[in-house]
């Protein structure tokens, strides 16, 4: 008697708890009662893939029309084939014509299963939920998060028709390698229009949402077929497939074929990004402009370099990406990538900031020649002790050499010779950035508290091209909003340096280029380059190569944030660098300006003394070596030419024919 009241007590207690919870989950998710600080439905957001930009070239040729938040394509849902539609429906939300916004059956079941495991393993969304989860809440996995999307997602069902909401939740969704939506992803994978989309395509990006990551075609191709099937098989059990045709779906190869636009994806993406910085306005207020956005990019040439570059863009143990400035009109023609890297991620330069905060600096001071003698050594400059590449060290050399073999002491003691402030002012002049924080030496091999963009290091050498005249490179020519001229690209250069300075430098860099660290470039006689490493830890994060030519800048960039493989600015990015300048195929040469003097010094002073003396005229020849100054800082003294022994005055070659005869004749 005592034990069945017990567990009638504990019954009560059970059912009461299921009230009170079922009850509070009623309560907590009606979008009819107001709740402080949780936030409601909010239709702009939803409303915003109507709002849409249009992507044109400089000849007017439409490139990308439709494209939204994330580089997206709209697409309407009368545009999308039905068994596209099926699929999603199939694998995702199987009762979604049914149900109004939460699938109850579905949610006990997963419910039970996150029981059992003890974990917040299985949502049991909706494609609506999905659609909230994706447009007004974040990716974490909390009971509050869950009631929040419930909650939004009943209140979507109460304004939206079934039709709207699948044609959102389609153009929103994620779809891996950094694409959005159905429009996106059916010309990323398969190079084609959603309306061509056949049966097998379809259940394969059906596939792809439920982990972009395991089910990426790209990386796991396998998997992504599995997957694929298991798509197909759910539309047979929901009736949207027979037997046969379901059959037949399932033992078609993967083929793939990246599009057009994907290729394009970076630049397109980085113009939007501009377009909204020059209009001083956010994103989404740039599309309720419906902008179209004149873009100065080389379409056949990004498609040209990105099937070159095929192999090295789809390893996916590095994040990857090569830029492209046209010099003469500071024109960003190509930036492609396999990350979602933008114009304004910042990371550390290493090497590559070099001429700018060391050399130029110097030259610009009238410090030293390209000749000059610096001792390359183990130094300590008050508590600061940089180590070269492998703790080698080379005693004296000159300063071009120091640039071109990218030692780490002498460009420390140039900063030091210039001073910091000095230094900074220089490289600003570029276009490189600082922050207050970065008032160390240490900037003179990169060490910056937050670093410089891709996009910063190639206006910087492509600077260097122009003569010393800096000026922004930009992806946009024109925009216009709501049918109106909006902007259109009118910067101004300014002067960073002298074009005898800019020379001097590119005359080191095309060292550099033929035997220094970037000597993989050596079969271009025309190309100057400069190499940088970035070492963190037991590995190296970053590597690059910037390279130029008279009329391009290529910027070449690699990370390294997760694996465990090294790279190093003269391999990997060097060589993505050859491929794409085999491309460009500039034949043009840098031309010496007025400002600058070709002239001989003393060979025997440079190597004996580690001085520079112009060449006396009656010196000869063997003794001579030509090399080029600035007409404002020439060398101000003549070596003084000592006779030498009679037969080394002579210059004759074959001494043991000659025979010394003792007398005189009378």
């Amino acid at each position: 008697m005592r034990v069945k009241r017990l567990l009638i007590i504990i019954s009560t207690i059970i059912i009461s708890l299921f009230v009170i919870a079922g009850t509070t989950f009623l309560i907590l998710t009606n979008p009819n009662v107001k709740i402080a600080g949780w936030q409601e439905l909010d239709t702009q957001k939803l409303e915003r893939i109507h709002q849409t930009a249009t992507i044109t070239d400089k000849n007017g040729n439409i490139i990308a029309d439709g494209i939204y938040s994330k580089n997206r394509i709209y697409t309407p849902i009368e545009t999308i084939p039905e068994w596209t539609t099926d699929a999603f429906i199939s694998i995702e939300d199987k009762r979604f014509y049914s149900h109004k916004g939460i699938d109850y059956i579905r949610m006990l079941g997963a419910a039970k299963n996150n029981i059992l495991s003890a974990s917040l393993r299985e949502g049991a969304s909706t494609i609506t939920q999905q659609l909230i989860k994706n447009t007004h809440l974040s990716n974490e996995k909390t009971f509050g998060r869950k009631l929040r999307e419930i909650r939004i997602a009943k209140q979507l069902e109460k304004e939206y028709d079934k039709k709207q909401i699948l044609e959102a939740y389609l153009n929103i969704v994620y779809f891996g390698n950094n694409v959005y939506g159905i429009g996106q992803a059916a010309h990323s994978y398969f190079d084609k229009d959603v309306s061509q989309l056949d049966i097998a395509e379809s259940a394969l990006l059906a596939g792809i949402i439920n982990n972009p990551s395991r089910f990426n075609p790209l990386t796991h191709p396998d998997q992504a077929i599995k997957r694929r099937n298991t798509v197909l098989e759910s539309m047979l059990k929901n009736n949207k497939l027979t037997s046969d045709t379901a059959k037949l779906e399932k033992e078609k190869p993967l083929q793939l074929k990246q599009g057009y636009k994907d290729i394009a994806a970076c630049y397109i993406e980085n113009a939007i990004n501009e377009a909204g910085e020059l209009l001083d306005c956010l994103q989404d207020e740039l599309f309720e402009q419906k902008p179209t956005i004149t873009v100065n990019a080389n379409f056949a040439l990004i498609k040209q370099i990105s099937n070159s570059l095929s192999d090295i863009l789809q390893d996916n143990r590095y994040k990857i990406r090569v830029l492209v400035i046209e010099n003469n009109t500071s024109s960003v023609i190509c930036d492609v990538s396999n990350t979602n890297n933008n114009t304004d991620i910042l990371r550390q330069p290493g090497s590559t900031i070099k001429p700018f905060v060391s050399y130029a600096p110097a030259i610009e001071k009238k410090l030293i020649f390209p000749t000059s003698v610096i001792l390359d050594e183990k130094t300590d400059f008050g508590g600061y002790s940089p180590k070269n590449f492998n703790n080698k060290y080379y005693g004296n050399v000159t300063v071009s050499d120091s640039l071109k073999n990218s030692l780490n002491v002498p460009a420390v003691k140039l900063t030091d010779m210039c001073g910091i402030p000095y230094s900074k002012s220089v490289a600003t002049r570029f276009g490189l950035k600082f922050s207050d924080k970065d008032n160390g030496l240490a900037i003179a091999l990169g060490g910056l508290s937050d670093g410089v963009t891709l996009n910063n290091l190639a206006d910087a050498y492509s600077t260097l091209a122009n003569g010393g005249k800096y000026k922004k490179s930009s992806y946009i020519k024109s925009i216009s909003t709501n049918g109106k001229t909006a902007y259109v690209n009118k910067t101004a250069e300014t002067k960073a340096v002298g074009d005898d300075t800019a020379y001097l430098i590119t005359r080191m860099l095309l060292d550099c280029a033929q035997t220094g660290t970037a000597k993989k470039l050596s079969q271009f006689g025309n190309v100057a380059a400069k190499t940088g490493t970035v070492e963190h830890g037991d590995k190296n994060s970053d590597a690059y190569c910037v390279a130029y030519t008279p009329r391009h800048t290529v910027a070449v960039w690699y990370g390294n944030d997760e694996n465990e493989a090294n790279i190093y600015g003269g391999k990997e990015p060097t060589i993505a660098a050859k491929r794409v300048l085999e491309i460009l195929a500039d034949k043009s040469q840098f031309e010496i300006p007025d400002s600058v003097a070709k002239l001989d010094i003393d060979a025997r002073k440079l190597q004996d003394e580690g001085a520079v003396y112009l060449a006396a005229p009656d010196l000869p020849k063997r003794y001579r070596i030509s090399s080029y100054f600035s007409k404002n800082n020439l060398p101000k003294e003549y070596s003084y030419y000592e006779l030498p022994e009679i037969f080394d005055l002579l210059d004759l070659p074959e001494l043991e024919h000659f025979e010394i005869i003792d007398g005189f004749v009378e």
